[in-house]
C-alpha cells in the first residue's frame, strides 16, 4: 500500500508490500509475455493524484505516466482528501495490471473506506494534453 499526499510532493507517505517478495523487476516483462493488455505498474512507484469527482482517480506514475482509475461506487468525499492509498492484492506484491489489483483506500472520520477500481486507463500523451490540467496530478 502506497499512500499519497494530493501535492505531489510528498511522495510516499508509507509502503507496505504485502506477497510475494519474489516479484521482482520481471514481473513486468513477465505479465506483458503472458498478453497484458494493458500497461502494468507498481503501486510504490505512484506519486501523486487527483480526483475530479468522487468515482475517478487520476494517478501519476514514474515522472510522467497518467492513469484514470474509474472507481466502482461513488467515494464520498474523495475530492477532498489530501491522503489516500493505492493497494494492490496481495498475491502481486504490489504489482498492477488489471483494475482488479488495485483498490482506492482512505480514512474518514475514522472510519476506513475502500473504493474497488473497475476500470484503469494509461492515457496516451494526446488525452493528457485533452484533459482539464485542474484534473491532473
Amino acid at each position: 500500500m502506497v499512500r499519497l499526499s494530493s501535492s505531489g510532493v510528498s511522495v510516499a507517505l508509507g509502503l507496505l508490500v504485502i506477497g510475494a517478495v519474489g516479484a521482482g523487476s520481471s514481473a513486468p516483462q513477465a505479465a506483458r509475455a503472458q498478453g497484458a493488455a494493458q500497461p502494468c505498474f507498481y503501486a510504490r512507484d505512484v506519486n501523486g493524484f487527483q480526483a475530479p469527482d468522487d468515482h475517478t482517480l487520476y494517478i501519476r506514475v514514474g515522472a510522467s505516466d497518467i492513469y484514470r482509475l474509474d472507481l466502482q461506487s461513488k467515494c464520498i468525499g474523495l475530492t477532498y482528501r489530501q491522503n489516500l492509498a493505492i493497494q494492490s492484492t496481495p498475491s502481486d506484491g504490489g504489482f498492477i495490471c488489471t483494475p482488479l489489483q488495485a483498490e482506492v483506500v482512505y480514512r474518514d472520520n475514522g472510519f476506513s473506506n475502500r473504493c474497488p477500481v473497475v476500470g484503469m486507463h494509461k492515457l496516451s500523451l494526446a488525452e493528457v494534453a485533452a484533459t482539464p490540467k485542474k484534473n491532473l496530478p
